[in-house]
């Protein structure tokens, strides 16, 4: 409920170091600075500029038909050179613009936050504090450069000043993110339709560059007093509420929810038990085998993240997907799974178990980095074992993600070191012919939704021989998932597919266990269906 008075519910502030954790090294340099004291100078008026540019003024419809009067500013646009001269020119205790846009920094935002706050308590007024975060921002600077992305700053800052109404505040909290205080809005509908006009207007000045983004920004928002009576528990609140944007309805805005707090608390807990999990060693590298289909000979595994817990509980994927949607997190369990991959293959190889290949999974978040390639190898060079024994798997929805090639310059890098890429659930997804013709794939595997079904339904058959027919046409290696029964198998090799994987073969198995089974059916050139031997896994 939306009220004048305070709200009587118990509100816990989350601790610093917790939310520091939760965040990525952008977000923790947001948190650092506005954990700051504040300065002790005090604040002075906004920084006044006309930063109105044709074709915005009629966005300002919201604040007029609530009663909230827009801004009207004297003088010219500053360049961003003049702000930084008048910046430094101030008297002690001016609030001293960000330099490139003009706007409040974090701090003297903040200052004014605190002063509107305190008026609005002692008046009984209401307020709504929006923080904005830019999509994409990282992938238009990569794909157009840093001068591209100051403009595109600068626009979005003058588009939004623009959209302000009289008492109205903006900053800038650094890097991509934007911060609003909306003073006296009349109810929530106001606030929501403030906001869209502020997403909109982010959207335009990033279309300029990237004309196919369906959404430029998504936002947060926080109500004062309903979900903060300080500065601080505000920017927490409308932090998660921004959070959850980006995660459940990027492009949009949500308002803050007293859960989002229990949610961000069970979440920071998680994080971290699965960060602590790495570090002891729980979780470990399954190895499902992938059977060549035309001998029937063992080929190779694709290595599965299982969480082994001391009681021996083993946990799955879907047991820490939490975890695997925290793009830090997902870095941090590749770069494990890679380097305990390469421990276990040079075990292996000491043992004197036949070479094989691994396949190892890697999401958007790895592949954006610059030095994905670089580590693969440090990792496989660091155990004297060749990339030709490692295939990297990424699925459909990388390749959609990659919207500056940075991705596919990753995956080049990595076949020219000497790996192979598989494209992982093949058809499941926004399927892309262009994909096998533009990124450099040596297999795809085709999702085992189309193989459960493969003996009675006719369109899933057609469509398994389509794409084998496809991939033998590209010179691509085929494997099916979810391989469960003697007749699957049989109709596989009918159709030629290439290799398999699935519970008829076995499940995924630990270490030890993976490299007797390959040592043992590698040799069964002549094997009939019911010698294969699963071993019993806990």
């Amino acid at each position: 409920m939306f009220t004048a008075e305070g709200c009587l519910m118990t509100r816990t502030l989350i601790p610093r170091d917790n939310i520091l954790a939760l965040y990525n090294s952008s977000g923790q340099d947001t948190l650092q600075l506005l954990s700051a004291p504040a300065d002790p100078s005090g604040t002075q008026p906004e920084p006044g500029m006309d930063v109105r540019q044709p074709g915005i003024r009629n966005r300002s419809k919201s604040a007029a038909k609530s009663g909230r009067s827009v801004k009207h500013y004297k003088g010219q646009t500053p360049d961003a050179n003049r702000i930084a001269g008048t910046a430094d020119q101030q008297t002690p205790g001016s609030a001293r613009p960000d330099i490139l846009t003009g706007l409040y920094d974090r701090r003297h935002f903040q200052d004014q936050c605190a002063e509107l706050v305190g008026q609005a308590r002692a008046a009984g007024h209401r307020l709504a504090l929006i923080l904005m975060g830019l999509d994409r921002f990282k992938d238009l600077n990569n794909a157009h450069g840093y001068k591209a992305g100051d403009e595109v700053l600068a626009d979005i800052a003058r588009n939004l000043n623009a959209l302000l109404a009289d008492g109205d505040r903006i900053g800038r909290f650094g890097g991509d993110e934007f911060a609003l205080l909306l003073s006296s809005p009349s109810d929530e509908s106001d606030v929501m339709s403030a906001v869209r006009g502020l997403l909109e207007a982010a959207t335009g000045a990033m279309r300029r560059y990237m004309p196919g983004l369906k959404s430029g920004a998504s936002a947060g928002i926080a109500l004062f007093p309903d979900h903060g009576s300080e500065v601080d528990e505000l920017i927490q609140s409308a932090d998660m509420a921004l959070d959850r944007a980006k995660i459940e309805t990027r492009g949009q805005a949500q308002i803050f929810e007293p859960h989002m707090r229990d949610a961000t608390l069970d979440r920071l807990g998680k994080l971290a038990g699965f960060r602590k999990a790495i570090e002891n060693g729980e979780i470990k590298p399954f190895y499902q085998p992938q059977m060549r289909l035309s001998d029937r000979r063992s080929y190779g595994f694709e290595a599965l993240a299982r969480w082994v817990h001391a009681d021996g509980r083993i946990l799955h994927p879907a047991d820490f997907k939490i975890a695997l949607d925290d793009p830090d997190a997902v870095v941090l369990l590749g770069e494990h799974m890679l380097r305990s991959v390469s421990q276990d293959l040079r075990h292996w190889r000491s043992i004197g178990i036949p070479t094989c290949k691994v396949s190892v999974n890697a999401a958007a978040p790895e592949l954006r980095r610059g030095d994905y390639a670089e580590k693969v190898a440090s990792f496989f060079a660091a155990n004297k074992v060749p990339l030709s024994q490692l295939t990297i798997e990424i699925t459909e929805s990388v390749l959609l993600d990659d919207m500056t090639s940075k991705i596919g310059r990753t995956l080049s890098d990595l076949r020219k070191l000497g790996a192979s890429i598989s494209l992982d659930d093949f058809g499941t997804g926004f399927a892309s012919l262009t994909h096998l013709k533009s990124y450099a794939v040596d297999q795809i595997k085709i999702d085992r939704s189309f193989i459960v079904h493969l003996m009675t339904d006719a369109h899933d058959r057609a469509i398994v021989r389509a794409t084998l027919s496809l991939a033998r046409g590209l010179g691509i290696r085929t494997i099916a998932e979810g391989v469960e029964n003697a007749a699957q198998l049989k109709s596989l090799q009918m159709l030629g597919c290439d290799y398999g994987q699935g519970y008829f073969f076995s499940p995924a198995l630990p270490a030890d266990q993976a490299g007797a089974y390959f040592a043992a059916h590698r040799a069964y050139q002549k094997a009939q269906l019911h010698q294969f031997v699963v071993p019993s896994v806990v």
